[in-house]
């Protein structure tokens, strides 16, 4: 990779979001694998807390309607195929930095998941080769990314998202402190970017003694921060 070069502030957020999106596409279908499985071997009670926060709208009457919903459903905005159609759009955006090779792990993965859909195919396993080309995707982007800050850029999309997730399903102290130290070695290497007033109130909510994920307004308060602190 060559060294930081200017890149435009609509570039910049199409980077941002794609990391996001991405990673969304990944954290999604890890909980939906799991949600599954509780649903075929375990009683209502495993599986409906997850259900539940996976289904935020309250959207799906049935198992069966929750798990072809939580994949294919264009039009929520919590479902694996809108976050994969949103990644791709702005990778499209940027096919210059990111390369026809890595985009094309994106295109295959909304071709999946359409002709899933068509076939209302309910089946988790169907989409085991998304998960394998989301991975295959990040890989790629690291050794084909040509500029660094634009790699960075959309590393700190996509570990903001995986923090995002870790918080709002619940994960422990030490899950979400490893992310979080995760994603200040990205930011770090991009000066001006983050909100700094921001930053040391994270430093302050992410730590040992002030952690309490159960509590509703202390989770607000970090999920709000967390999502306004990167300046794209």
């Amino acid at each position: 990779m060559t060294a930081n070069t200017i890149i435009s502030a609509k570039k910049a957020n199409s980077l941002f979001w794609l990391g996001r999106y991405e990673e969304r596409v990944y954290t999604t279908l890890h909980m939906l694998r799991k949600c599954y499985d509780k649903m075929i071997d375990g009683e209502v009670g495993d599986y409906w807390p997850l259900l539940n926060t996976l289904d935020a709208y309250g959207s799906y009457q049935n198992n069966s309607e929750f798990t072809l919903g939580m994949m294919y459903d264009k039009g929520n905005p919590c479902s694996v195929i809108t976050a994969q159609t949103k990644a791709m759009d702005n990778a499209i955006l940027l096919r210059e930095e990111i390369m026809s090779e890595t985009l094309s792990y994106l295109e295959m993965s909304v071709a999946l998941m359409n002709e899933c859909s068509a076939k209302k195919d309910a089946n988790i396993i169907c989409l085991q080769p998304v998960i394998d080309w989301s991975l295959a995707f990040w890989g790629s982007a690291e050794q084909r990314f040509k500029n660094h800050r634009a790699l960075y850029i959309m590393m700190m999309g996509r570990n903001i998202e995986n923090l995002d997730m870790l918080i709002r399903y619940n994960y422990g102290y030490e899950r979400i402190a490893l992310a979080y130290d995760s994603l200040k070695r990205y930011f770090r290497q991009i000066p001006n970017i983050i909100d700094e007033n921001l930053e040391k109130k994270l430093d302050m909510l992410i730590t040992h003694d002030k952690f309490r994920i159960n509590d509703v307004d202390y989770k607000h308060e970090l999920l709000v921060s967390l999502n306004k602190f990167v300046k794209v």
